[in-house]
């Protein structure tokens, strides 16, 4: 190699990395924040897990929030200390859960105060749980000579839509595959905008089912922001297309820049076995 070339070599080296732009991402390797998952349930009291987040390069669990204490309380002006059970999680034991009420979970962490309120809507009532053959289209489809020996098929979940008020649903599919011997959850949400005062059929999951599967299914009615919360979440996970913005943060009602959710939401839950 000649002197022109190696300082050709060299001068283009230092072109490359002049033009380099140093971006600054933070890893959060030094400000960890609170994620706290929290929700008031129908005849239950309060449950809140509580973690902190954890550095980018650390693969292990979260670490468990200790030292929390915890308020409940009403509008009727009724509040309780909750009770910490280890691995991070908080329950209430007195206030429970009410249609109509609006709670205000307040948590202090060495003197920094994170606030969330939630209203339970009406409870919405699970009509019955159905089923479709998925078709052969789809592999699935009607047994017997000539067909598919083990069909397969969707459950759809029926339910009433209250009229005049706008509703929010999430829907928590857990069930247990007769061949895999295993349990598997899934998370779909949904509101009224087509459905205001309709009967309404929705899929439980996309998942397709055999006879014999076990489906255990929780409705919930939630309020507009713990709606918000898990739509962004699910936005912010699948993406929203290839134009899309990056994911952020799922928008959610804590104070002081917290992460998670809390939520008061009436329930009801059914379980299915296909036949």
């Amino acid at each position: 190699m000649n002197i022109n070339t190696l300082l050709i070599i060299i001068s283009l080296f230092f072109l490359t990395i002049s033009c380099e732009k140093v971006i600054d991402v933070d890893l959060n390797e030094s400000n960890p924040k609170p994620v706290f998952e929290a929700f008031m349930e129908n005849d239950s009291t309060c449950y809140v897990k509580a973690a902190w987040t954890s550095s980018y390069y650390d693969n292990s669990t979260s670490p468990a929030i200790e030292n929390a204490v915890m308020t409940i309380s009403d509008q009727l002006g009724n509040t309780e200390t909750m009770f910490y059970q280890g691995n991070g999680i908080y329950r209430g034991s007195s206030i429970i859960g009410t249609i109509g009420n609006t709670y205000t979970l307040s948590i202090n962490i060495d003197g920094e105060i994170y606030d969330a309120s939630s209203t339970m809507p009406p409870l919405t009532i699970i009509d019955s749980i159905s089923i479709i053959p998925t078709g052969n289209f789809f592999g699935g489809g009607g047994g017997g000579p000539g067909g598919n020996q083990n069909p397969k098929f969707w459950a759809f979940l029926n339910y009433t839509d209250s009229a005049d008020y706008t509703n929010f649903y999430a829907v928590r599919t857990t069930y247990y595959d007769s061949v895999s011997t295993e349990y598997t959850t899934d998370y779909r949400i949904a509101d009224d905008d087509l459905s205001d005062g309709l009967s309404t059929r929705t899929f439980t999951t996309f998942n397709r089912f055999e006879s014999g599967d076990t489906i255990n299914i929780e409705f919930a009615s939630i309020d507009y922001v713990t709606h918000l919360y898990f739509k962004t979440l699910e936005d912010a996970i699948s993406g929203a297309g290839f134009a899309s913005a990056a994911p952020a943060n799922p928008t959610n009602n804590f104070t002081n820049q917290a992460l998670g959710y809390f939520g008061a939401w009436s329930k009801d839950t059914e379980e299915y076995i296909v036949p």
